[in-house]
């Protein structure tokens, strides 16, 4: 418990600037993951990047509107997804285009309310671009957010989208037998830390 009220503490006062602004600088940890998930019409498929190799920050500011990301992306290796057989991942990679445009980014822009980072999970919206393929889109995300034991903040984050909205075609296996559904969903599971060099 002393350790989630040190994190909450670290939070309100980490920096306060003249205009009375609380910045937040949040440190993505390699723990952090990000999942597509989809049908086939012979089975469901999930595709991982399962470590994040970068080295991001997020800054948040934290005023008297809602909180904005003055320094919210992310990428993630695209080449990096494993589809758990190799033929999938192979063919999921090339519907990406992993080699053209090896980054996947998620930008975060905004969040409805400025979270508590209590060990209470807790509900809100977030603003959110996507960029895969070189084709960004922005979202309205359902988020939730919690502090653990350890004062980690994990961060997770829900939409769906099809192949279409990134300007991609589904891939197709057996001159077209086995056929990607054009719904997918992406996933993202981010694990964070308080910068303690404020």
């Amino acid at each position: 418990m002393k350790k989630i009220i040190l994190l909450v503490a670290l939070a309100l006062f980490s920096f306060r600037s003249k205009d009375a602004l609380i910045v937040h600088r949040l440190i993505v940890l390699p723990q952090s993951q990000l999942t597509i998930s989809g049908k086939t019409n012979v089975n469901e498929f999930a595709c991982i990047i399962a470590k994040y190799s970068g080295s991001d920050t997020l800054v948040l500011h934290e005023g008297k509107t809602r909180p904005v990301f003055v320094q919210g992306a992310l990428q993630l290796d695209a080449s990096g997804f494993d589809c758990g057989m190799a033929l999938m991942t192979s063919d999921f990679r090339k519907a990406i285009n992993s080699r053209q445009y090896p980054a996947i980014t998620i930008d975060f822009i905004s969040f409805e309310k400025m979270p508590a980072y209590s060990e209470q999970r807790e509900m809100f919206k977030g603003i959110i671009k996507i960029t895969i393929s070189g084709v960004t889109r922005l979202f309205e995300v359902m988020c939730d957010i919690r502090a653990t034991p350890s004062c980690i903040i994990e961060l997770r984050g829900k939409r769906d989208f099809t192949f279409a909205d990134f300007e991609l075609q589904p891939p197709t296996r057996m001159l077209g037998a086995v056929k990607v559904d054009k719904r997918l969903t992406v996933d993202f599971h981010l694990e964070l830390q308080l910068d303690p060099n404020l």
